[in-house]
């Protein structure tokens, strides 16, 4: 039988009543109707309505707590459940899951983790790994040519889908304009990262990279590999771990990336957690680069300084590239929702994962954005108003539009178990390096063989 995609309505309609066994059923051959009652056949009584079922969810990251706050009421009516959830740390969800499963009780029904933590249970073939391959759902329900296939390919393996995709976290440049500009820059003209280099080196050598007051300024302010060592990266094409969960630290690229990065060193500032959106609104921080949920912090952390939103000085562009044509964009950060194979209710829980992170018919998707900054990974969402109108905190600029450029440039990558130790490999030594106490070769070469170490380590 040719297949058939469902439309929204019937979606929703199947997903109200049984699950993704009943979208499957769907598409069977019709069970033929009952024969007509006879006369002597006694009228029957409504059935009543089922209690809703008990629905537990987990999840780690505290701003998305008000929208499923604000949605628990439509979960319930629309699925017939009792929905709850959890909302711990990643360290306590981390220790919690395994040993819930191990015990054969006390687990979710669906579980939303870091991007970073949802791979590490990609370990041995479908037999081993804990969730239901979410593919065939999706390809049968009306977001199937919606979301964006590069989010999930992030969270597959041997072609299953085993988590699904919240958001995209595409990364752009916020800078205050206002102080650049006192330095005779426009950082909007900035496409390459030799650009911003030179601009870089006009700041310096007009303030000695000091503040008036003697407060230390930075041109960047990052970590050593959040955002600006892998926007390099995927400007050269690579990632932590290829598509085969193998290190890629050996690749010419990663050092040419690396290369490029430290020669930032003098003018990049480590992030200050607690003060970062007071530094980059002063302009004591120039630019950070920023993914969609940072933004969200920053323009909720200056929402009530209504005189300076008159006249802020906040901008954002894309980022600087390799070279002007790179990608000139990254993603940090992420988050994934999985179902348990033990679930006792997996096909229901699959619907209610798909509805609540891929359904916007009452502008749910949309409000998310408004909230939290955060760009859904559903194309047609875009269209949506609130995508399209002007930011007081940005001077005037469309936020929404910057976001969906930069998503549509985003390469697609995947991860493995792998991938959190090449990446912990290499922090361990890329620090060094950074201070000076290493060579780059040496850096590569130290992280290398330690990522090979840890993962032979690990693979049983």
């Amino acid at each position: 039988m040719e297949k058939k995609l469902l439309s929204r309505r019937e979606f929703l309609q199947l997903a109200g009543l049984a699950g993704a066994s009943a979208i499957l059923a769907a598409c069977s051959k019709p069970t033929p109707a009952p024969a007509p009652a006879t006369q002597e056949t006694a009228p029957s009584a409504a059935p009543a309505k089922k209690e809703p079922v008990p629905f537990l969810f987990w999840f780690q990251a505290e701003n998305h707590k008000p929208e499923y706050d604000r949605r628990i009421n439509e979960l319930n009516e629309k699925f017939n459940i009792k929905f709850s959830y959890e909302l711990m740390s990643r360290d306590a969800m981390t220790q919690k899951f395994p040993a819930t499963l191990m015990a054969g009780s006390g687990f979710p029904d669906i579980i939303e983790q870091n991007a970073d933590d949802v791979v590490k249970f990609l370990k041995g073939d479908d037999s081993i790994i804990p969730f239901i391959d979410l593919k065939p759902a999706l390809s049968a329900s009306p977001y199937a040519n919606d979301v964006l296939t590069s989010r999930f390919d992030r969270y597959s393996k041997g072609g299953k889908y085993y988590g699904a995709p919240h958001d995209v976290h595409p990364v752009v440049m916020l800078y205050n304009d206002r102080a650049w500009k006192e330095f005779g820059i426009d950082l909007a003209t900035v496409d390459t990262y030799d650009k911003f280099l030179d601009a870089a080196k006009e700041v310096a050598k007009k303030t000695d990279m000091k503040m008036p007051d003697g407060r230390p300024r930075a041109v960047i302010m990052d970590c050593l590999s959040c955002t600006n060592l892998p926007a390099r990266m995927m400007d050269k094409g690579i990632w932590w771990t290829d598509a085969n969960g193998e290190p890629m630290l050996k690749h010419p690229g990663m050092k040419e990336a690396a290369a490029n990065w430290m020669l930032f060193h003098d003018y990049h500032m480590e992030i200050d957690w607690g003060n970062q959106v007071a530094m980059v609104k002063e302009g004591q921080v120039l630019t950070q680069f920023c993914p969609d949920w940072l933004y969200g912090i920053h323009f909720q952390g200056t929402a009530q300084d209504k005189e300076w939103l008159a006249n802020s000085p906040m901008r954002m562009t894309s980022l600087p590239g390799m070279t002007k044509d790179s990608p000139r964009t990254t993603s940090w950060g992420g988050t994934s929702a999985s179902v348990p194979k033990l679930s006792k209710i997996a096909d229901l829980a699959i619907n209610v994962l798909l509805y609540l992170y891929f359904d916007n018919t009452q502008g749910q998707l949309a409000q998310r954005f408004v909230d939290t900054g955060i760009l859904p990974p559903v194309k047609s969402v875009w269209k949506d108003d609130v995508f399209h109108k002007p930011v007081e905190y940005l001077g005037g600029q469309v936020a929404g539009e910057i976001f969906i450029d930069a998503a549509n440039r985003l390469p697609s990558y995947s991860e493995q178990w792998t991938t959190s130790l090449v990446t912990s490999a290499w922090g361990s030594q890329f620090s060094a390096a950074w201070a000076g106490e290493i060579s780059l070769d040496e850096c590569i070469d130290a992280a290398y063989a330690q990522a090979v170490a840890d993962i032979e380590k690990n693979k049983f």
